[in-house]
């Protein structure tokens, strides 16, 4: 129950339903509903035209303004809701991933041990934060919704895990969902693009077994994320309803809205 979630486009990549999974009492997440994606920015007329068919109420751009700037999204149109935050984001000449990528040997595992320490950051980030709180306020009016990034594996990655745990889906599943990052960008066929995009960008050439653990996803990153907000908040719920504005009454009416 996982390929049939990926929704495949000529240029739009990443983007899947969410929803469909179990939840611990015998519900089950609405389909339809809930999308995740990789950013807009070179999708086709075909992919816009599609889109704009599937009715999405909301969307949360979860990148950082110089990202907008450099690959602003081609979509939605005006009947969208869209929601961007530029909270102590100013002068930023470079996303944190190439960024982190100038200062380091790029060997495979510098990467992975900057991945691990980014995804004990993420939770924190107030704009981060804040557009977390959009996805769940705006859930909770309704509609179908679309959360993303660049790549839409990492902070959207969080944010969808955050989703499935306020809907009582079982962390092994939640687990599963963020996986499937890795089957359904087909790094090994997309690499070489990537690879030249970065190094042009970066001015300097990359090994691209290094850039592996940069460019899927590995469940220890998400599972370092959860660990760095039970250590600091005791639980993911306790963390959502602090942070995000999420308690047991929202989660209950997250609830009557996405589980059948």
């Amino acid at each position: 129950m996982t390929h049939d979630r990926l929704i495949d486009f000529e240029r739009v990549l990443n983007f899947r339903d969410f929803g469909g999974w179990d939840t611990v009492d015998g519900g089950k997440v609405a389909r339809g509903k809930l999308f995740r994606s990789a950013a807009f920015s070179d999708a086709s007329e075909a992919d816009i035209a599609r889109l704009d068919a599937m009715g999405m109420r909301f969307l949360v751009d979860l990148r950082r303004p110089e990202e907008r700037r450099h690959e602003p999204n081609r979509w939605p149109g005006e009947t969208t809701r869209v929601f961007i935050n530029d909270q102590g984001a100013e002068g930023v000449a470079l996303p944190p991933h190439l960024a982190a990528l100038l200062q380091s040997d790029l060997s495979a595992r510098s990467v992975y041990d900057y991945m691990m320490s980014l995804y004990r950051e993420i939770p924190f980030d107030p704009r981060l934060i804040n557009l977390y709180r959009d996805w769940f306020r705006e859930m909770g009016e309704g509609g179908a919704g679309v959360i993303h990034c660049a790549a839409g594996k990492d902070r959207t990655g969080i944010g969808c895990a955050l989703t499935l745990l306020a809907l009582g889906v079982e962390e092994e599943t939640v687990f599963a969902d963020y996986e499937f990052t890795n089957a359904a960008v087909d790094l090994e066929k997309r690499m070489p693009k990537i690879q030249a995009r970065m190094e042009e960008r970066l001015g300097r050439k990359l090994d691209s077994a290094a850039l592996r653990p940069m460019l899927g996803v590995e469940v220890d990153y998400l599972r370092n994320a959860l660990d760095a907000i039970e250590a600091r908040y005791g639980s993911a719920l306790d963390y959502m309803e602090r942070e995000l504005g999420v308690g047991a009454p929202q989660r209950a009416a997250l609830r009557d809205k996405l589980i059948a």
